[in-house]
């Protein structure tokens, strides 16, 4: 295991000679691997209740995305929720028993992309749920996390996950490395999970088309985002009003972490003295700039494509070059005022 480790705002990407005239020319395309998912862009949206339900998951597809559907629902309602879904469309499944029966009733409603979704996926039971999970689903796309290690990565596969969800503690709204002390840095991550003969997803901690550009450089085949997405109106739950201190009124809606303890409540139950959470639950401000965010998502992968002189993600990772930088390095890559 490395003993020096990066995330995206210690790295800076080196620029190469460009083949290119225009960033139109190059692809955002990708394959799994296994040639069982295939999109125009790589990104997903996270499977979390204030992120992605069936509006979302038509929203991501219409862009050339993909959905991750959440699976804090009754089964009932799963498969509802799974049945308003126009485009391709992953669905979550838990990794108890009884979950079993979720995957079942989403399979027989015609699902074929299925993610087992846990905060420590390097486990005993996950590698039993996985295989149980083959046996149900046949040959159906399986994508399983999170793991942060090759060692992980390679557990995984040998179970028959097909794609790989990788980063633990990175989320906007997760504090497992603050509450556990555990967890690997993202990019650091991505580079030693890719080496597993499975295509991965790099989840957590990204911010920027920057940070998504980064992490498809180091290895991920896709990328999943949560708080990029935040507020938005293809998001779940209802638009609430607040009143400012001076009576005006502002709109926000709430973004929460899985393990935080609002959604532990709502979902589980009080949670147990046992256990504690490693999630918050925020307000974040409602937006309608979902088209914009993509645009820019968009944008900025084609000409990070074309500062690599690459005419796909293939070749961005096999051209990767980077630097780490300081911290006055970090700073002068923000927009700033010159005087």
């Amino acid at each position: 295991m490395a003993n020096h480790a990066f995330t995206f705002d210690d790295i800076l990407l080196v620029p190469s000679y460009n083949h290119y005239e225009s960033r139109k020319m190059v692809s955002t395309e990708v394959t799994d691997r296994l040639g069982k998912l295939k999109l125009e862009l790589p990104v997903m949206s996270a499977n979390m209740d204030t992120v992605t339900g069936s509006e979302m998951a038509n929203f991501m597809a219409s862009k050339g995305g993909i959905g991750v559907l959440h699976r804090f629902l009754t089964i009932e309602e799963n498969v509802n929720e799974f049945k308003k879904c126009s485009g391709t469309t992953f669905v979550s499944v838990g990794a108890s028993t009884a979950e079993l029966e979720r995957a079942s009733a989403l399979r027989d409603a015609g699902a074929n992309y299925f993610c087992v979704d846990v905060a420590h996926a390097h486990a005993k039971y996950i590698g039993k749920m996985l295989k149980e999970l083959r046996l149900l689903l046949g040959d159906r796309c399986i994508m399983a996390g999170n793991i942060a290690t090759y060692a992980g990565a390679d557990y995984l596969a040998s179970c028959g996950a097909d794609i790989l969800k990788v980063g633990i503690g990175g989320g906007s709204v997760c504090s497992t490395r603050i509450k556990t002390g555990f967890g690997v840095p993202t990019l650091t991550s991505v580079q030693m999970c890719a080496r597993a003969d499975r295509s991965i997803v790099a989840d957590g901690g990204i911010r920027t088309p920057g940070d998504i550009v980064k992490a498809l450089a180091f290895g991920a085949d896709f990328v999943m985002i949560g708080g990029m997405l935040a507020g938005t109106r293809p998001t779940p739950g209802a638009v609430i009003t607040r009143k400012n201190s001076d009576g005006t009124e502002r709109k926000i809606k709430l973004y929460r972490g899985m393990a935080s303890k609002e959604a532990q409540e709502s979902f589980i139950g009080d949670m147990p003295s046992w256990k504690t959470a490693e999630g918050v639950q925020t307000e974040v401000k409602y937006r309608e700039d979902e088209d914009a965010i993509m645009a820019d998502i968009i944008g900025g992968l084609r000409s990070g494509l074309t500062y690599a002189g690459a005419i796909n993600i293939k070749e961005l990772q096999r051209k990767l070059d980077y630097l780490e930088i300081t911290q006055a390095g970090r700073i002068e890559s923000l927009p700033h005022k010159t005087f």
